[in-house]
């Protein structure tokens, strides 16, 4: 069904956001640019028969979304995870094509998942299932089309399973389909910590614009996993104060601080943060670590975790955003209003999708970067987006998170204007 211009910006309010959507009213771009960005440039949506291990069958629902190849072939994660649906990937992969935008990637944006609790499957069965999804998507991905990446419930050995499949069914061997694969099999060493080493590199250009010592500093992160988790412990080692934190058991509260290494190897281990008992630390609830006073708050869980509830108790300076969209829209005012800093989104969790990139470039190439090499790379992009983000914000007189809208609006409209 068309869209017509007049039911645009809606659409644009819901999938970026507050932010987005004033950047966009401020733009000036053509109604026709609009128009195209309104809608994914694919959807699909497919069922998965899984023989599970006690013999019976189960059917799982998955989806791939490719919002636009403007820049070059799509890229996104797979997700595993129970509430995975259409209405949030297709947010997601929103979000990715204006990542790639800001970062100055060469890759569309795009998200896929299935709707499934891998904890409750067996290895065997989340297997069959990864690639059952390859499977699915048939000649709709590959590394000139739609590249796929690790995201909620998938990992390195999810990724691994996916690029046999695609090699097997290609009978060929093409590595840069499937990113996030282990090193053995064309993976990028460095890759684990990539978001938080980027956040970091984010971050410290922040704090020094705004002349502080980040010696000291407090903060709390909610969704201590692979981001959140290695985030901490960067922080830690360079000298702020971890206070708060949380996964999906429990919470920690500690003014004096808590270990942020301590919680990372109960994490490895597989205990969750409710299996803690860390000096002088009380115990809360998960959401609540959101509200904790600290000078930076770091939701790195799911989306739309500070609702407006949440903002009017944020004690905190700054926002650093490593969830994706993690201030719902009915929140953003108050948190500005508040004048606290959000440091966004799509330049502080970009860390990630550039290592993937280089993965695939790496692929592409045939070459073999060693970690040193990859690190070096990406702490050089992270340091010029932030940089540019920056200087937009000075010259126009805007937040950064209002600055990088308008990076990724610039490039948009330089691809989209034909």
């Amino acid at each position: 069904m068309l869209v017509m211009p007049e039911s645009i910006d809606p659409i644009f309010q819901k999938l970026g956001g507050a932010r987005f959507a004033s950047a966009l009213a401020a733009s000036g771009l053509s109604e026709d640019i609009k128009l195209r960005l309104s809608l994914p440039k694919a959807v699909r949506r497919f069922n998965l028969p899984v023989r599970m291990d006690d013999g019976s069958l189960r059917i799982f629902t998955g989806w791939r979304l490719r919002y636009s190849d403007c820049f070059g072939p799509t890229k996104g994660g797979v997700r595993f995870h129970p509430a995975t649906n259409e209405e949030d990937l297709t947010g997601l992969a929103f979000r990715l094509l204006l990542k790639c935008a800001v970062n100055g990637l060469p890759h569309g944006g795009a998200a896929g998942g299935v709707c499934v609790d891998p904890k409750k499957l067996s290895s065997r069965e989340v297997e069959q299932l990864a690639r059952g999804y390859l499977n699915a998507l048939g000649e709709e991905v590959g590394p000139d089309v739609d590249i796929l990446s690790p995201d909620l419930g998938t990992d390195a050995k999810t990724m691994g399973w996916m690029a046999d499949q695609f090699n097997m069914t290609r009978r060929a061997c093409i590595p840069g389909a499937i990113n996030g694969k282990p090193p053995a099999l064309g993976g990028i060493p460095g890759r684990p910590g990539a978001t938080a080493r980027g956040a970091w590199n984010v971050l410290r250009l922040v704090l020094e614009e705004r002349r502080l010592a980040a010696e000291g500093l407090t903060f709390a992160v909610q969704g201590y996993g692979s981001a959140g988790g290695h985030l901490a412990r960067v922080l830690q080692a360079n000298g702020l104060r971890l206070v708060a934190a949380s996964d999906s058991t429990s919470g920690l509260h500690a003014e004096a601080g808590l270990d942020a290494e301590a919680i990372w190897e109960a994490r490895e281990a597989g205990r969750g943060i409710s299996s803690l008992s860390l000096p002088g630390a009380q115990a809360l609830a998960a959401s609540e670590v959101l509200a904790v006073k600290a000078d930076i708050i770091i939701p790195a869980a799911t989306a739309n975790q500070i609702t407006a509830e949440i903002a009017a108790r944020l004690q905190c300076r700054m926002i650093l955003e490593i969830a994706n969209a993690p201030i719902s829209p009915d929140a953003e005012e108050i948190v500005t209003s508040k004048g606290i800093e959000i440091i966004p989104d799509v330049v502080a969790n970009a860390g990630g999708i550039t290592m993937s990139h280089f993965e695939w470039a790496q692929n592409r190439g045939g070459a073999l970067w060693s970690a040193e090499e990859a690190r070096s790379r990406l702490d050089t992009r992270m340091i010029a987006t932030a940089t540019r983000m920056l200087q937009v914000a000075r010259s126009r007189n805007v937040s950064p998170a209002a600055a990088a809208q308008f990076l990724a609006l610039e490039q948009l409209s330089a691809a989209l204007s034909r």
